[in-house]
């Protein structure tokens, strides 16, 4: 089983980023919409939860979408032969 490709590794930190951000901003969102529970719901307020939505599926997007290239890269690499002259060793 091959590793995952060093060229991958800046952009699963930056999906996984985006998810862990957008995860704490719906989670302020949350807190503020408990806080104005009783009184009408400010305008940020919904406008951050959509974004903290739309951060999620980006974190979580992007994240599959590197995992299944990689995949298929590593899928690809395996099925790779290596073709030897005769008298040839690996």
């Amino acid at each position: 089983m091959t590793p995952i490709p060093s060229s991958y590794k800046p952009w699963i930190i930056l999906s996984l980023v985006i998810l862990v951000g957008a995860l704490i901003l719906f989670a302020v969102d949350v807190t503020a919409g408990f806080l104005y529970f009783e009184h009408a719901t400010p305008l940020w307020v919904i406008v951050l939860g959509v974004v903290a939505v739309l951060g999620v599926a980006a974190g979580f997007g992007g994240f599959f979408l590197l995992m299944l290239l990689a995949g298929w890269t590593a899928s690809r690499e395996s099925r790779r032969v290596q073709i030897l002259k005769a008298g040839e060793r690996a």
